[in-house]
């Protein structure tokens, strides 16, 4: 869960800078929150509680953003969701809809979801939409939503949620960071920085989610790290060294996409990833659990080559290796580096939550 102890320099309860954000943006279209009541219960019929979601409420949002909402409504909602699309007074406004039963079964799978192993957080998270159709996105945007009468009346799942998306975050990065290594193991370059990106994106992401700070829009990860540590909002906590070595790795990776450094990435990645996972990761070391495909065999093709076949097919001489894989400083690859990448990229290899 997230630690309240991390946040001492929050310059405003959630609830609150929500509040603020999303009025302020409101201020800059002409419109208000009543305003926007009225029209909505106009257009889409009456709910228990209309959220305003997205950048709006994180205090991100810009010149060309829609504005989102989702709509509880007391009786049950059938069928599978479609945003209702609605153009009033110049702006996009958009709105799906759910039934309040259905909401409170999705906030109690997240809560047993939560309470997971990190591993088994991380295939809960994975999947999520396959059993709800309230879907990660829409989840997300519920919890940080701010109803238009000013309250916030699914904030109090944040932890949960904050510890479901940090894991997916951190697990990703594992993953990067994995790929990044068996890159520049196997002399690839550009693919490298790329993997190298990647990582860089979701460490962030799973610092802020560790914060309670959470969004579901890649696009926005950056710039909300950015605005966190603005906020002197790290300041005093162990957030504040680790953002130093973040902001050294969104140089090398830039230097590394304009071809100015040719020096290896993956080892400041690995620590990076080791002192966030100190930071974050409850006791637990970055580690993977390598896996073959379900249904992937291995057949003859010609004399001296074969291939793995399952959903997809890659020339290989022998099932890549698999097991548990530290993903820490100093730890060794396996053999066969460029191999591995391929398996992986081909989906021949799975790279599981270990």
């Amino acid at each position: 869960m997230p630690n309240p102890s991390l946040l001492p320099g929050a310059p405003a309860p959630p609830a609150a800078a929500r509040l603020r954000n999303a009025d302020a943006f409101l201020a800059t279209r002409g419109l208000t929150r009543a305003g926007l009541d009225e029209l909505m219960r106009a257009k889409t019929g009456d709910a228990r509680h209309l959220l305003l979601t997205s950048s709006p409420v994180h205090g991100i949002a810009n010149a060309t953003s829609d504005i989102d909402f989702i709509r509880v409504e007391d009786h049950a909602v059938q069928g599978a969701r479609m945003a209702t699309q609605l153009f009033e007074q110049d702006q996009h406004l958009e709105a799906v809809s759910y039934g309040a039963a259905e909401v409170d079964d999705a906030l109690a799978d997240l809560a047993k979801a939560a309470a997971l192993d990190p591993a088994d957080v991380v295939l809960a998270h994975q999947g999520w939409d396959k059993g709800h159709e309230l879907r990660r996105k829409y989840l997300e945007r519920l919890i940080n939503g701010l109803s238009l009468d000013g309250s916030s009346p699914y904030l109090e799942h944040l932890p949960q949620l904050a510890r479901v998306w940090k894991w997916s975050a951190l697990h990703t990065a594992v993953r990067h960071v994995f790929h990044l290594r068996l890159a520049e193991a196997a002399g690839e370059s550009r693919g490298s920085a790329g993997y190298a990106l990647g990582a860089l994106l979701h460490l962030a992401d799973a610092a802020l989610s560790h914060a309670g700070d959470v969004y579901s829009n890649r696009k926005w990860f950056l710039l909300r790290w950015q605005r966190f540590l603005a906020a002197g909002t790290a300041d005093g906590t162990a957030l504040a060294p680790f953002a130093d070595r973040l902001t050294d790795l969104d140089l090398r990776v830039r230097q590394a996409l304009r071809g100015e450094s040719g020096a290896p990435l993956a080892p400041a990645f690995a620590a990076a990833l080791a002192e966030l996972f100190e930071i974050a990761g409850e006791g637990h070391e970055p580690a993977l659990l390598l896996d073959v495909a379900e249904d992937t065999r291995p057949l003859a093709f010609l004399p001296g080559a074969s291939m793995l076949v399952g959903a997809t097919a890659l020339f290989a001489d022998a099932v890549p290796a698999v097991g548990r894989l530290a993903v820490t400083p100093g730890a060794e690859l396996p053999a066969d580096p460029a191999g591995l990448l391929s398996a992986s990229r081909a989906g021949v290899l799975r790279l599981l939550p270990a």
